[in-house]
């Protein structure tokens, strides 16, 4: 744009200068060639009766030649003239090219901004891209942080939850067989009473050695038969070995506990397994065979099933 402002001072300039040289060169060539007349001041003499004299022959002009000195000027000044001309349209021509040049450097210029302006919409949108990417990924992370958490949670609350319940059920199965054993040995004194208060009857009815006697091959008869029954049930192991178990019993076989004496442990538990199977145990209605049968102590061994 400066350009174009420090060029038109130079057209204006330039077409001046012609409208000047034409106006010039019209005013020479239709001008009339006017003879040149010189005047001289020259005293008034009086004089009487004389005659004028003749000016002197003036000299003969050469139409030919002046026509030909007015033609070569109208030529010069033609050629000057088309010089000019050329001159003034060389100029326009240059101003428009130049003009054209400064057009073409605006619109190339406009394409650059233009350009420049897309990219940088281009950047700030790539730019809006990536931090938008940014913030869900962050929101994201945040999301599965806050789910994991939450996951965390729920998994502790439910272990709390299962660890409670166990506690529960373990205690209730504490007080259940506490229970259990409490009624089991309530039950056992009212069996023992019973038994000794069965027993008290019956000896006080009792006479004579002779039934002593009769209770006691009775008694020995029930043990046979007890061996016999355990050995039948139980599932010697293969290794050697020995337990001795106290069995507590109440009248009709009922096996009220199982003491361990000693021994090896897999013999200890496969005779306990043995007794309750047998249970009940062969038994007798006679109150003597009845009170020797409270405690029976019995070996569990290879020499059992012999």
């Amino acid at each position: 744009m400066s350009n174009k402002k420090n060029i038109l001072p130079l057209v204006v300039s330039i077409v001046l200068h012609l409208a000047l040289i034409v106006v010039l060169v019209w005013k020479f060539i239709w001008e009339p060639n006017i003879p040149e007349h010189k005047y001289v001041d020259a005293p008034i003499q009086a004089r009487i009766a004389q005659a004028p004299k003749s000016n002197p022959p003036q000299p003969k002009v050469d139409q030919k030649k002046l026509e030909q000195e007015r033609l070569e000027k109208q030529r010069q000044e033609q050629e000057r003239l088309k010089k000019i001309q050329r001159e003034k349209e060389l100029a326009e021509q240059r101003a428009k090219e130049q003009a054209e040049a400064e057009r073409k450097a605006k619109e190339q210029a406009e394409i650059e901004r233009k350009k420049k302006l897309a990219l940088e919409k281009k950047k700030e949108e790539q730019k809006k891209k990536e931090e938008e990417a940014e913030r869900k990924r962050i929101e994201e992370e945040k999301r599965k942080k806050a789910e994991a958490e939450r996951k965390r949670k729920e998994e502790e609350a439910r272990k709390k939850k299962l660890a409670e319940e166990k506690r529960k059920k373990e205690e209730a199965e504490r007080k259940r067989k506490e229970e259990e054993e409490r009624k089991r040995q309530e039950e056992l004194e009212r069996l023992q009473k019973e038994l000794e208060a069965q027993e008290s009857e019956f000896f006080d009815a009792m006479e004579g050695d002779v039934k002593k006697a009769q209770a006691l091959t009775e008694l020995e008869e029930l043990k046979v038969r007890i061996r016999d029954k355990l050995a039948r049930l139980w599932n010697m192991p293969s290794n050697p070995g020995r337990c001795t178990i106290t069995i507590k019993t109440a009248p009709g076989g009922i096996v009220l506990d199982t003491i361990i004496v000693g021994g090896d442990e897999e013999y200890c538990q496969t005779g306990i397994s043995a007794i309750n199977r047998a249970a009940p145990l062969p038994y007798s209605e006679n109150p003597e065979v009845i009170k020797e049968l409270r405690s029976i102590e019995f070996t569990f061994d290879p020499t059992l099933k012999d």
